[in-house]
């Protein structure tokens, strides 16, 4: 069995993931820690864990845990994922694995180092909706891909309730680095890591210090990739197209859809749901992975290289 220490309760813990660590085969949760202790303790109440804590060493180093999720902020993922391991636990980190490509370095460097394993949650590796979306792709239904359009619009007032998502210092950018993180990972686990990147990063409303304006240019080895991301306009609208010889799949990355195939004009829907708690396959083929039955479902290098992308492409907006 895998039996989880959960480092930070918030939002994403409440129904995506940590309901998935408990629900998943070899799997349950032993223990939670957030800083305030009466959170903490609400939080185990609510779902069924035996032991809550007010500091992150108490939880790292309980003889109960075996295995640390850490679903912080990502300007402490660094910090604590070196701790765990040097502890000698397995790490599962929330995305994107840090805030810049040294602190993934120093990370990838204890994981060798302990012989500890360290997965990032880029859990649409594992969704049926996404495999599905891939296996398409690469079925050769729709011809030879030739690009990918990445589309998101949002409204300014939409924002997230958690202030550390617009906040630079904290989740290293805006929305795009939270939610767009995802889709870069996504395009590097179905087409190879990205040979070239550039872009535009601008700060249009002012609302907030982070960016709300993302359009970049990705090369592939044999694709394009293009994305206009704008998060301070009138509209809300999101996509993922990837474009071949013969046509073309489409599908919502952020929210349930179906799948679209156009292939001459025809046009096919496959609806395959989400599951309700949508870590669980991303969580059952980790804890495969922490038990020695499986490769790691989303290796800690192809993890660096999403955000070394985004420390590149944001570094004339940082500059500035």
């Amino acid at each position: 069995m895998i039996r989880w220490g959960i480092l930070g309760c918030g939002n994403v813990t409440e129904v995506k993931s940590g309901p998935a660590l408990q629900k998943a085969a070899r799997s349950s949760v032993v223990a939670c820690m957030r800083r305030d202790a009466a959170k903490a303790k609400d939080y185990a109440k609510r779902h069924g864990i035996e032991t809550s804590y007010s500091d992150v060493d108490d939880l790292i180093h309980d003889p109960d845990v075996n295995a640390v999720y850490i679903a912080t902020p990502p300007d402490s993922h660094a910090e604590l994922a070196i701790r765990a391991m040097q502890a000698g636990k397995p790490v599962l980190v929330e995305k994107p694995m840090a805030l810049n490509g040294a602190e993934c370095d120093s990370m990838l460097e204890v994981s060798q180092s302990t012989g500890q394993p360290l997965v990032t949650a880029y859990y649409r590796r594992a969704l049926p909706r996404f495999e599905k979306f891939r296996a398409i792709i690469l079925s050769g239904d729709i011809g030879e891909p030739r690009g990918v359009a990445v589309h998101q619009l949002a409204r300014i007032e939409d924002h997230p309730a958690e202030s550390w998502k617009i906040d630079p210092n904290v989740g290293g950018g805006g929305l795009f680095v939270d939610m767009q993180s995802h889709t870069l990972d996504w395009l590097d686990y179905v087409f190879g890591p990205a040979t070239s990147v550039s872009g535009i990063v601008r700060n249009q409303s002012l609302e907030y210090a982070a960016e709300d304006f993302v359009s970049y240019t990705l090369g592939f080895d044999k694709i394009v990739a293009s994305a206009f991301c704008a998060y301070a306009v009138g509209q809300t609208d999101e996509s993922v197209t990837v474009h071949g010889s013969k046509g073309f799949v489409k599908v919502s990355f952020f929210s349930a859809s179906p799948i679209v195939v156009s292939l001459g004009g025809v046009r096919t829907i496959y609806d395959v749901g989400d599951p309700a708690h949508v870590h669980q396959p991303f969580v059952e083929r980790t804890v495969s992975h922490f038990l020695g039955d499986a490769p790691n479902p989303a290796p800690p290098d192809s993890a660096r290289r999403t955000t070394a992308l985004i420390e590149e492409l944001y570094q004339s907006f940082r500059t500035n």
